[in-house]
């Protein structure tokens, strides 16, 4: 045969079994992205739901009345599911944060440091503070470089005074 009647033949026949690998690979990166989109998307509202009664904790405008009902949220229904889709769709890292910081809050007792009432917040920020950097780290991006202390500084005005206890607890 002409090596010219062979190119001809086989350049279409190169030409779509190319197209529809292409096609194939992207199709599979688009539902790997939008699976990836929709994980995310409901990691977020776990986390959400997980991180309110603590940010009611430390909203120091409240009163204790809105707080105690901030605090009782621990103890529903939808808080518990939320902690389970955690164990399911967390990374490894947030679930051992939330765990540290729930054993805190059930076994640590601001009453113990009656002396030291700072020592017990500085604890409890703490633990906060890792759980807000694991989250970030497992949404958005495992390389950052903030601290601990960074992630609560919006909320804190003398987070300096506590910034090397926090960061290397």
């Amino acid at each position: 045969m002409d090596s010219t009647l062979i190119i001809a033949l086989l350049s279409p026949l190169l030409l779509t079994i190319g197209g529809l690998i292409t096609w194939f690979f992207k199709s599979k990166r688009e539902d790997i992205l939008l699976s990836e989109e929709k994980t995310r998307d409901f990691k977020i509202k776990t986390y959400e739901t997980l991180l309110e009664p603590f940010i009611v904790v430390f909203t120091f405008t409240l009163n204790e009345k809105e707080k105690q009902k901030g605090i009782n949220k621990l103890l529903s229904l939808d808080y518990r599911k939320a902690a389970f889709n955690l164990t399911t769709f967390g990374s490894d890292e947030v679930v051992k944060s939330y765990n540290r910081i729930m054993q805190a809050f059930f076994n640590i007792k601001s009453e113990d440091f009656a002396d030291d009432d700072e020592e017990y917040a500085v604890i409890m920020l703490t633990h906060l503070s890792d759980l807000l950097l694991n989250i970030r780290k497992d949404l958005y991006t495992k390389k950052t470089d903030l601290k601990r202390s960074e992630m609560l500084a919006f909320m804190i005005n003398d987070i300096d005074k506590h910034q090397y206890r926090i960061d290397n607890a």
